[in-house]
């Protein structure tokens, strides 16, 4: 299965969750350092990657490949795990997740976002995740190389853990 999703987000930080098992809120009242250790958490669990874009947020494209990981180069790239446990992966937005965070009531995936999933068997996966494009160089940022943002590629079976948000500048 080969794929293109768009998202939008006002922030630059990006997840792919599994969302029955990822626990959404965190706290009405919720602080910045809070949810960063909340992410981590999921992370941890393998419910959730999470990335920083490092632009401060945008129109994103991204090209979604369940067949194994290519050679494709871009900027930078790294390589996490997560675990399906239903049919499905979600694509969410930090503003989806931070809803999801404050309310209860609110869930993953967002009710705009429904339609940004990634269908996958159930089980563990390693997903390689490549930045086309260099975060700093404007023309690049609106012109990504082949046209998409992102490159997400999964394959069956485990791979390395994030211990946190992927490029964050806090985590580095």
């Amino acid at each position: 299965m080969r794929l293109e999703i768009e998202i939008v987000d006002d922030s630059g930080l990006l997840g792919l969750v599994d969302a029955a098992t990822y626990a959404t809120f965190v706290g009405a009242d919720w602080t910045y350092e809070q949810l960063m250790a909340h992410f981590a958490a999921q992370i941890q669990r393998a419910a959730l990657l999470v990335w920083d874009c490092g632009d401060g947020g945008s129109s994103y494209r991204l090209r979604i490949r369940n067949d194994g990981f290519s050679s494709a180069t871009g900027f930078r790239e790294i390589t996490g795990h997560i675990v399906v446990s239903g049919s499905q992966l979600h694509v969410a937005s930090y503003t989806a997740l931070t809803m999801a965070a404050q309310f209860p009531e609110y869930g993953i995936p967002d009710k705009h976002e429904t339609d940004l999933t990634v269908d996958l068997a159930p089980g563990g996966y390693q997903v390689r995740l490549v930045q086309m494009y260099d975060p700093d160089d404007f023309e690049q940022a609106d012109n990504p190389p082949f046209g998409i943002h992102f490159l997400l590629e999964f394959r069956a079976g485990d791979g390395p853990e994030w211990k946190h948000v992927a490029w964050h500048p806090a985590a580095e």
